[in-house]
Formats: structure tokens, C-alpha cells, sequence
């Protein structure tokens, strides 16, 4: 079967044939007959004809008429050809019967969601047709699926952790040849010719393109009849991943997949991270950190999630370079800025209001450098609120700082495996790590003397005795670590968190 328009747009796109007359578009064909006399007609079926029998009154939708010269007077269907009646009926019938196998091709890709179940299995089906391999990638050009041929190729593929990525190389080439923009820009399939011939099409949930399919010319040449099979194909995985919540179950940002393979340790190597996040409008810079906001979803199906995307995009207004996901139950930030102080008081203020408006809560990891630790900081900033509700402190933002004795406290309480623990080297406050690197960098003593002076209990006199420096030298070096930490070491919250920090740095250093 086919549409009377699909049939009538094939026939126009032959030589010397002009289509003219009324006729209803959406009428579906199933068969071509030759008309005769007093025939009782179906609305299913495609008339020809090159003369209207006398006993046809009115004018009937799916008669055509073949003629030499249109005749602009007469109501019917009519195609303009110097072909045969016979001809005309023998390329239409070729059409539908091409059509059908279309159709059953198709039938086949949408039948894959009740008797497969998996993506890769839909894939080997699509396959079969189109003899070419096939690739399905998320938004971060993770390699989320692939047919068998695909499974096969291994240039402009790279593996982390047994996950398979694209080349960065690749992916730069995609963007210079604005492949990537007309992934998202598009809601079905196209070629692509570069060096390689590809199709490509995006897989839309929500009208937000979360993944794209990728299939390469390998063992044979591209047909136009290839691009409605992908588009069949990338509506039957946008079903399939919302059945099997394959694709991020938030927001369907670009982002949150780079984000997802921070938080699940996917990649160990942090060039590629670097090169990575540059695909995306997110720099890392030198300061990063973690805020977890807990978010309960009221609708698991995605299309419904739209408060949870609107406090993401406020959110991202409020701190710039920030990127987002959704996981376990929270909203996770990271941010990066130059400064040291990554979350300044005027931010601050806007988040805070941010919070309050939506009567929600946000735990804060320490300030922390090397990306690939970013589940241990992310697991600062969710004990930070599970301590603060467990202590039953009031209040809408929860530092990490505030609560390192609390955390040691409660993991002491688990001896078992029940409790992810924090690698320890990341409870060490980051002034204290600035502090070390100012030293390394300048060849100083400014940590010892803290050091010093924190163990004969902030006496300078003692301080600069076991130093073996005068106290004016003494005071030169305090005043010095003031400025360079933009603190006061009169504060004794700041002198605490420093002395628990410089006692781990101990006993790192003595095992």
C-alpha cells in the first residue's frame, strides 16, 4: 500500500510526466487497475484509464487518466506522458510492490521493540537491510550500541575503561564539516559526504536530541530508499530508550554525559577529559567544585521532567561555566573558575535565593583540581547533607568544610563495607594544598611554619624557637600565609579544619 501523493510524486519524477487534476493526497492505494465499464470501484484502489467511461458521472479521486494533452476543463486526475497505459500501470505496480517490501522492512525495525528488547539486536535487524555498519552514539560521542558489522571497525574509535568513544579527531572534523550541527538541527536522517560517506540521524525524545545514529558506507553504496529506513529505525530507539531509560534520565542536556562518565570513573585519563570538554561550551579551569542539590522526580518519563530542566537552565544562568546531570536522585553542578574562590559571595547570594524559592537544599564539596577525582568529591557534597539532616541543622547551603569530624565520626560507626568511603588525601583542606604548592613552587617554608605553630599551640615565641628563626621572621611568614590564603589565622574554625588536615598529611606521610 502507499499514499496517492507518494505514487503521483514517483510518477512526476519521470521524464516528460506532468501531474494535474484534484485528487485527495492522503489516499491510501492498495492495488492498480485498468478501468472498464460499469465496474463497481473501490476507494483503495488506482484507476487508469485514457478515456472517461460514459456511465461515470462525477468526478472520482483515484482515476487517472492518461493523455498526450492535459485538458484543463476536465475535473479528473490526469497524467501528461507519450507513454503507454500499459507502461504507466507497469511502473507503478513496480513502485508498490517496492513500497511493500519498504513497508515490511519497516515493520520489521518498529517489531524489534516487543520481540527483541535490546538495541543491538534492533540494529542487526536494520542492518540486514541497509549491508552497512551501524553505530548509535550518545551526545558526548560515546559508542552506545553497534551491529555486527560495526562491532568489527576499530579506526576512529578509541576505548576507555571498556567504553568506546570516538576519535577527538573525528570529532573535530564533524564540526568543521557542520555535521554535528545538522544532527540537532535535523528530525530526520541525511547523507553526509566527506572523506567517508555516512548517514547520519539524530534520536529525538522530547524534541531534545539525546543520541544520534551513525552508518558508514562499508559494503555497499547508499540508496535513497536507506534514509526512511534510519528514520524508522531512530523512531524505534527513541521508543526503546525511553522504555529502557538508556539515555540520561533528566534533561537530555549535551552535557550531562561527560558529566556521568566523571561521577562513574568511565575515563582515567585526563587529557582525553580535557580534549573531551572542549566539544562542549564548558571550560575546565584550574579550581573546581561539586554542589548536589537533592531533587525527587515526580514523573519517571522524561517528557514530563520539565521542572526538574528549569532548575537546571536557572541554575546554569546563575554560575556561568557549569555543567549538570541528573543523578541518583539529585541535581549534581561542577563549575570551574580560575579564582580560588570558585563560589564568590555575590553568587552565592543569587543561589541562595534560588533555593529558597524552590525550598531546596545544596551540600558543597571542598575546592579540589584533579577532574578525575570527582566522585570523591561528589560524595563530599551528598554526606554533607546526610550529616546536616542527621545532626538536624537548619539551613539551605552545607560545606564540606564544616563537617569533616562529623563524616569521620560516622564512618566509624560502619565497619563493614554498608559505607562508600572518601579516599583520605581528599579531606585535606584546599588552602592547605594551595599552601604546598606556593612552597614547592617558591621553594618556602610557609607550611612548616604553620605546622610549627600549630603544634606548640599558636605560641610564636615557641614557634620561632623550634623554627630557629627570630619572631619578627616569624611574623613575616604568618602575615604571609594571611595574604597569600586571604584568611585570618585568628580564626579558630579556619586554625581547626587546618590541624585536622595537617594531621592526615602526618600520617600519609608516616605510612
Amino acid at each position: 500500500m502507499a499514499k496517492l501523493i507518494t505514487i503521483l510524486g514517483f510518477l512526476e519524477n519521470k521524464p516528460n510526466m506532468k501531474i494535474s487534476g484534484t485528487h485527495n493526497p492522503d489516499t491510501i492505494i492498495d492495488e492498480v487497475l485498468f478501468l472498464k465499464e460499469n465496474i463497481e470501484l473501490s476507494p483503495s484502489t488506482l484507476y487508469l484509464t485514457t478515456t472517461i467511461p460514459k456511465s461515470l458521472l462525477i468526478n472520482k479521486n483515484n482515476i487517472l487518466i492518461i493523455v498526450n494533452k492535459a485538458n484543463e476543463d476536465l475535473l479528473f486526475l490526469q497524467i501528461e506522458t507519450t507513454n503507454s497505459i500499459e507502461k504507466i500501470y507497469k511502473l507503478i505496480c513496480e513502485f508498490m510492490f517496492i513500497e511493500y517490501k519498504l513497508c515490511v522492512k519497516k515493520l520489521q525495525i518498529y517489531n524489534s521493540l516487543s520481540s527483541c528488547n535490546d538495541i543491538n539486536k534492533t540494529l542487526n535487524i536494520c542492518e540486514s537491510y541497509l549491508n552497512n555498519p551501524i553505530f548509535i552514539l550518545d551526545t558526548s560521542y560515546r559508542i552506545i550500541g553497534r551491529s555486527i558489522f560495526a562491532n568489527s571497525i576499530k579506526s576512529s574509535i578509541e576505548t576507555y575503561n571498556d567504553q568506546a568513544y570516538l576519535l577527538i579527531d573525528t570529532v573535530n572534523l564533524m564540526k568543521k564539516d557542520k555535521c554535528i550541527d545538522n544532527i540537532y538541527s535535523s528530525s530526520t536522517s541525511f547523507f553526509h559526504f566527506s572523506d567517508k560517506s555516512l548517514i547520519f540521524c539524530g534520536i529525538r525524545i522530547n524534541n531534545i536530541t539525546v543520541a544520534y545514529i551513525c552508518i558508514l558506507q562499508e559494503n555497499r553504496e547508499f540508496i535513497e530508499e536507506d534514509l526512511e529506513i534510519t528514520n524508522t529505525l531512530s523512531q524505534t530507539l527513541s521508543i526503546q530508550m525511553q522504555k529502557d531509560n538508556l539515555f540520561i534520565n533528566s534533561s537530555g542536556l549535551e552535557e550531562e554525559y561527560y558529566l556521568m562518565d566523571l561521577l562513574k570513573n568511565s575515563i582515567n585519563n585526563l587529557n582525553y577529559i580535557e580534549e573531551r570538554l572542549k566539544n562542549i561550551d564548558f571550560k575546565l579551569n584550574k579550581n573546581i567544585i561539586l554542589i548536589v542539590i537533592p531533587f525527587h522526580q515526580t514523573y519517571q518519563d522524561y517528557r514530563h521532567n520539565f521542572g526538574l530542566k528549569q532548575l537546571i537552565v536557572t541554575t546554569k544562568n546563575i554560575f556561568n561555566n557549569c555543567i549538570s546531570t541528573y543523578y541518583e536522585d539529585s541535581i549534581i553542578l561542577m563549575i570551574s573558575k580560575e579564582d580560588d574562590e570558585v563560589f564568590p559571595e555575590n553568587t552565592k547570594t543569587r543561589f541562595i535565593d534560588f533555593l529558597k524559592l524552590n525550598n531546596l537544599k545544596a551540600g558543597i564539596s571542598f575546592t579540589f583540581q584533579n577532574v578525575l577525582e570527582t566522585i570523591e568529591f561528589y560524595k563530599q557534597a551528598a554526606y554533607t547533607l546526610k550529616l546536616a539532616e542527621h545532626l538536624k541543622i537548619e539551613g539551605l547551603l552545607f560545606y564540606f568544610k564544616d563537617y569533616i569530624e562529623y563524616y569521620l565520626f560516622h564512618i566509624l560507626q560502619f565497619t563493614d563495607n554498608s559505607i562508600e568511603k572518601i579516599k583520605l588525601h581528599t579531606l585535606i583542606h584546599p588552602l592547605i594544598n594551595k599552601l604546598i604548592g606556593i612552597d614547592k613552587k617558591n621553594n618556602s617554608l610557609l607550611l612548616q611554619t604553620l605546622m610549627i605553630y600549630l603544634d606548640n599551640n599558636r605560641n610564636v615565641t615557641l614557634a620561632s624557637k623550634n623554627l630557629n628563626i627570630h619572631c619578627s621572621t616569624f611574623f613575616y611568614r604568618y602575615h604571609k600565609i594571611e595574604k597569600l590564603l586571604e584568611i585570618s589565622l585568628s580564626n579558630s574554625d579556619i586554625l581547626f579544619n587546618f590541624e585536622l588536615s595537617l594531621k592526615i598529611l602526618r600520617y600519609q606521610k608516616s605510612n
